[in-house]
């Protein structure tokens, strides 16, 4: 026996229509929000990692290198190091990378939860007992939707540019 819902199948085909519920290269749909974080995630990752690992191991090695080096040469090897560990450090802290991973992979986890249960609803909608029922869930669900995926995308952004910080030249100026 089949339950036949003709305005829920017709709310949601409709809904096939809208940009929010399109294919990942449709820009501004939930699964081209989803793909964006999902790729850029992994350079954040990638180049926190790595500037943790040459700060780590350009601070260790400083002292052993300046020493291998001759004598004459200590003092310009050590301010090299030094500065490309001040340069490593700076690039780390201006760019925020571990804080881009993070915000890029939470929000890419909290659209794609976001989506699922979306999917869950429609199923539900779709055995409700009466056709206005259904439609009600759907409603109810694509409100949901709707304002998870504001809030996690505006939120990113929101921490996003919070983290940037331009220096103040004026209180330098005193």
């Amino acid at each position: 026996m089949t339950n036949s819902l003709p305005k829920v199948e017709a709310f949601l085909s409709a809904l096939q229509e809208q940009r929010f519920f399109k294919d990942a290269a449709t820009s501004g749909s939930v699964l081209w929000y989803i793909d964006f974080y999902q790729k850029r995630a992994p350079s954040r990752r990638m180049a926190f990692r790595a500037s943790g690992f040459i700060l780590l191991f350009l601070s260790i090695s400083l002292p052993f290198i300046t020493q291998l080096s001759p004598a004459e040469w200590q003092a310009k090897v050590a301010s090299i190091l030094a500065w490309l560990i001040a340069l490593v450090a700076a690039a780390n802290a201006f760019f925020n990378w571990q804080k881009a991973w993070q915000l890029y992979t939470q929000t890419q986890l909290t659209l794609q939860l976001a989506l699922s249960e979306w999917e869950l609803r429609t199923a539900e909608a779709r055995a409700a007992a009466t056709d206005e029922e259904g439609v009600k869930l759907l409603q109810d669900a694509l409100q949901k939707l709707a304002k998870t995926v504001s809030e996690a995308v505006s939120n990113e952004t929101a921490q996003y540019f919070e983290g940037v910080k331009v220096p103040n030249i004026h209180n330098h100026q005193k």
